[in-house]
């Protein structure tokens, strides 16, 4: 019947076309028509309202969008990493690619020297970041919906840089400036595509496009964020906090330091599991069986495969029950591939006893192929089946033989091909759920669970009492040596850390935070820290900023502008989500939002 369907579907399209011809070639006129005027010159279909964006009622489609996202964004970090190869290159004697520890030294103070560099590199690192922003997942089509913005708000202030403003800029960038101080000529052509010295015009125009964008970009955040800058004392200060190296003591007390709490009475025990008896439960049991089926002579895989789709199609449309009855009309029917389904003592399944996951028979041990991997029957079984009778209700029906009357086509799955070229079915009988067990099997894990908690309880209260005694030796005016005196006698390792340098994450001791010693005072406990193994108590004894005169400069010339930079950064993002609504940014319906 499905054959001659399509056959007479097939025909009637066809009579279609001859009946109709003149109507058709019509229509595949007028898309051809449509297709030729589509906007790839972004002036819009005349045909068609179908955009991947449209910016100020300008229509983008796919190429244009990953013309603007792609290539923008492969420009901004390109140049960065030419920056970075450059000064690699500098300090790189042997030439080997690598850099030894005092060529990474070298390299460091060349840069603390020349703030210029990291300065152009972290403005290229925002741009790059702030043009990623915007309401798409994908990161090259934010990129394409910012720069046409862009576009539209510099041709509105008409900021339309020159050709030799664009040449100016680029000259000026360090990624284009040698060890001697001349332009990289070599670098702009790879960069641009030329090739055994001619250039490559598209590629070279693409590229300074996204120059162009980048001058007007820092032109516009020079109106919108000029005189926006941080107070220069508080800055200096935030500067010099997150540079300092810190200095102090730290106690851990381990657990196993601690007097061991006294065992909990039977009493005891039974009353701390009448309260977390909810955690101690048996686990789910099922009962599953497994329908067999083993192809007859000379019969194919796919041959049975096929069979086996029709014997599923009809117990779904039973909702599986009588699969006794199924199988054996799908035996007798001739048009059918051959298989039996019985075993030798004339039964037509195997039911196996009530299990839990961990302790299934060998035959639910046994694995197949499933979505691509591996997987045992068992697997399948317990946690890919969840609708299935509860075990007082099929014992009760298998006493009164009928409990075919529970089944479902959701208690099955299969046919599952074995490794002996058979077909199985699985069905799951009866699930007996997880109950509360009983205080005498429970006991030895609550018992278990009851010391460890105390054990911790021991922890907290020991560490507490040691806080608070040192904590009153600090008060009192005591100096570090005698507040950490007390730790060592209540059994704690004490022990001296640092300078650490903060801003390099530096390597401190379990349980202290960067976060801690920032915002401890000198010569104040920091927040005691509660870890599995013991407790942790710290002070803060010294603090030092760097005072030469390489830290100054940088902060000066790189991490206050910089932190600024972040302050005007953020303000064009304000800016952008107002331009997305003055610009009437739409996006098409194949495009993936963070909404979506």
């Amino acid at each position: 019947m499905r054959g001659e369907y399509k056959h007479i579907s097939a025909m009637t399209f066809l009579e279609f076309i001859r009946k109709n011809s003149l109507l058709v070639l019509i229509v595949i006129i007028a898309i051809g028509a449509g297709l030729l005027m589509m906007d790839y010159g972004n002036q819009g279909s005349a045909f068609s309202r179908d955009y991947h964006i449209q910016v100020n009622g300008t229509n983008y489609n796919v190429q244009d969008v990953y013309s603007l996202g792609e290539n923008g964004q492969g420009v901004i970090q390109n140049l960065y990493s030419s920056m970075v190869t450059k000064m690699r290159e500098r300090f790189d004697a042997n030439d080997d690619e690598k850099l030894s520890a005092d060529e990474e030294a070298a390299m460091s103070a060349w840069i603390q020297e020349h703030a210029e560099v990291e300065a152009s590199m972290g403005r290229l690192q925002y741009i790059l970041q702030a043009w990623s922003y915007g309401p798409c997942t994908r990161s090259e089509e934010n990129i394409a919906i910012n720069r046409a913005v862009l576009h539209e708000e510099a041709a509105a202030l008409g900021i339309i840089p020159s050709k030799e403003q664009i040449d100016n800029f680029i000259k000026g960038m360090p990624a284009f400036i040698n060890a001697d101080g001349g332009f990289d000529r070599k670098l702009y052509q790879n960069m641009t595509g030329w090739y055994d010295g001619v250039a490559n015009n598209p590629m070279e125009q693409a590229f300074r496009s996204v120059i162009s964008d980048i001058i007007a970009w820092e032109t516009i955040g020079a109106l919108i964020t000029e005189g926006v800058v941080h107070n220069s004392k508080v800055q200096s200060e935030i500067v010099d906090a997150s540079n300092q190296s810190v200095s102090g003591k730290t106690a851990w007390l381990a657990t196993d330091k601690v007097p061991a709490p006294a065992a909990p009475t039977e009493e005891e025990l039974k009353t701390w599991w009448e309260a977390h008896k909810d955690n101690y439960k048996s686990e789910q049991r099922r009962i599953v069986s497994l329908y067999t089926l083993t192809p007859g002579k000379d019969v194919t895989t796919d041959a049975l495969m096929n069979t086996a789709d029709i014997i599923m199609q009809d117990l779904s449309m039973a909702n599986g029950a009588g699969i006794d009855t199924i199988l054996e009309n799908a035996a007798a029917n001739p048009e059918n591939a051959e298989f039996t389904y019985k075993s030798a003592d004339g039964s037509t399944h195997i039911t196996l006893p009530l299990s839990t996951l961990a302790q299934v028979p060998a035959e639910l041990r046994a694995e197949v192929d499933h979505n691509g991997k591996r997987t045992s029957l068992a697997e399948i079984a317990f946690n890919e089946i969840e609708c299935a009778t509860t075990l007082a209700a099929y014992e009760e029906a298998v006493k009164n033989n009928n409990s075919d009357k529970l089944s479902t086509i959701q208690q099955m799955r299969g046919f599952f091909l074995t490794d002996d070229n058979k077909l199985l079915l699985i069905k799951v009988e009866a699930v007996e759920a997880p109950a509360v067990l009983p205080f005498e099997q429970a006991r030895e894990k609550a018992l278990s669970d009851l010391n460890t908690e105390r054990a911790d309880n021991a922890l907290n209260i020991a560490a507490e009492k040691l806080y608070k005694e040192m904590s009153d030796a600090v008060a009192a005016g005591e100096g570090s040596d005698a507040v950490f005196a007390k730790a060592a006698a209540a059994g704690a390792v004490v022990s001296d850390f640092g300078p650490c340098e903060l801003n390099f994450n530096a390597d401190l001791p379990e349980g202290v935070t960067v976060q801690d010693l920032l915002t401890t005072p000198a010569n104040k406990l920091c927040p005691q820290a509660i870890e599995a193994t013991g407790a942790r108590i710290s002070m803060v004894t010294g603090r030092t900023v760097p005072a030469d005169q390489q830290y100054t400069m940088a902060k000066l010339m790189y991490q206050i502008p910089m932190s600024n930079a972040r302050l005007s950064n953020q303000l064009m993002l304000d800016w952008l989500n107002t331009a997305y609504t003055r610009y009437k940014v739409m996006l098409g319906e194949h495009v993936q939002t963070h909404a979506k």
